[in-house]
C-alpha cells in the first residue's frame, strides 16, 4: 500500500472513480465495464506514487480489460481523468506529471487489445467449414486465406482443415491460396490420406454420336 493511500482512502476513491465514470459512461456497457474492472482500478489508484513502470503497466491492464469488457473508447481514453478526480477527494494530489502517461498507458493496452480480438476474429472467419466447398462426393476446394504471419497457428489451423476434410469421406481437395497456407494444408493431407491439388482435372467431354 503506498504511503499515500490507506485501505480506507483507497476503498473511498474507489468509489469516487466508479462513480465518475458510471455517470459519464455513453451506454450500459460501460457502466458494467468499470464495475467489471474494480480490482485494476484499485491497484492502479494504490500505485500512482509508486514507481512509474508499476503504474503504467497496471494502466496497460486496465485498458485491456476495459476492452475485454465491451467498455467504449470514450471511457477507456478518460477514466484516468476519473482516476485523478478521485485521488483528489479524499485529500491526494497525483503527480501532474504521471497523469498524461497513465492516460496512454490506458489507451495503448485498451486498442491493443481491440487489435488482438480482431485478429482473433479474423483468423476464425478462416475456420472449417466456412472455408469449404464441396465439389462432389470425393472432392472439395479448399479456400487457404490463414493469415500465415504466425507459423504455430497456422500449422493448427491446416490440421483443423484436414480433419474435417478427412470426417467428410473426401479422398481429393483443390487447394487455392497463398504459398505458405498451400504447403502447410498439403502437409496436413497428406498425413489423412488426401490428395491436394492446385486445380480440377480436366474435363472429359462427351464425343457427340455423329462425330467420328
Amino acid at each position: 500500500m503506498s504511503a499515500g493511500l490507506d485501505p480506507s482512502r483507497v476503498e473511498r476513491a474507489l468509489a469516487a472513480w466508479r462513480e465518475h465514470d458510471v455517470a459519464r459512461g455513453i451506454h450500459p456497457v460501460d457502466r458494467q465495464a468499470v464495475r467489471a474492472t474494480e480490482a485494476a482500478r484499485a491497484l492502479v489508484l494504490e500505485l500512482f506514487d509508486r514507481p512509474a513502470r508499476d503504474l503504467y503497466n497496471a494502466c496497460a491492464q486496465l485498458g485491456r480489460l476495459l476492452a475485454d469488457a465491451g467498455a467504449s473508447p470514450s471511457l477507456a481514453v478518460s477514466t484516468i481523468d476519473g482516476a485523478a478526480h478521485a485521488l483528489a477527494s479524499v485529500g491526494v494530489a497525483p503527480d501532474g506529471a504521471r497523469v498524461p502517461s497513465a492516460r496512454a498507458s490506458v489507451a495503448e493496452g485498451y486498442f491493443a487489445a481491440i487489435r488482438q480480438a480482431e485478429r482473433e476474429e479474423a483468423r476464425r472467419a478462416w475456420d472449417p467449414p466456412a472455408c469449404l466447398v464441396p465439389l462432389d462426393d470425393t472432392t472439395v476446394a479448399i479456400a487457404a486465406g490463414h493469415p500465415a504471419d504466425d507459423g504455430e497457428g497456422l500449422a493448427e489451423w491446416a490440421a483443423k482443415v484436414a480433419a474435417k476434410v478427412s470426417k467428410s469421406g473426401a479422398r481429393a481437395a483443390v487447394v487455392a491460396g497463398p504459398e505458405a497456407a498451400k504447403r502447410e494444408i498439403a502437409e496436413a493431407l497428406r498425413l489423412v490420406g488426401v490428395e491436394a491439388r492446385d486445380a480440377l482435372p480436366p474435363r472429359k467431354w462427351l464425343r457427340l454420336p455423329w462425330r467420328k
